[in-house]
């Protein structure tokens, strides 16, 4: 029940940031590593206004030896050269990761860069490391469309 719990109030507050955006980036699919632990992640971009000031929603699934992790992620940007083709950021947010029997609440903080590849297609690449009871680090690579 608690984790139902949790998951309904992760699901409504990515639901209430998603709706607060002024624009829409786009889909993104990425692969990589989470604390050692290969898995795959969609993303969505939320712009706030100007170009410098975004919200990323990530949804991951990741598979460690013993069970399988899904991941809730939602990330604050902060582009720091807007103007140029492989933008810099910053990133801090929340991590809501849970399994069958467990559910932790995390901090992500971090950074990571995009590369425009044509004007619809763009790659990126990031590396956070997510403070809670299931600590670790991430590398996630992967291509908005």
């Amino acid at each position: 029940m608690r984790l139902l719990r949790l998951s309904i109030f992760l699901v409504l507050l990515l639901m209430t940031v998603a709706s607060a955006s002024a624009e829409v980036n786009g889909w993104g699919l990425a692969a990589g590593l989470q604390d050692g632990d290969f898995g795959v992640q969609a993303r969505k971009d939320f712009w706030l206004g100007g170009d410098i000031s975004q919200i990323t929603a990530q949804g991951g699934i990741f598979f460690p030896s013993s069970t399988t992790v899904f991941r809730l992620d939602a990330d604050y940007h902060f582009i720091i050269n807007p103007e140029n083709p492989g933008r810099f950021y910053p990133l801090g947010g929340i991590d809501f990761a849970f399994t069958s029997d467990h559910a932790k609440f995390g901090l992500n903080l971090g950074g990571g860069v995009n590369f425009r590849l044509t004007e619809n297609t763009q790659a990126f690449a990031e590396l956070k490391y997510v403070i809670s009871d299931w600590d670790g680090l991430g590398i996630m690579a992967g291509i908005y469309f």
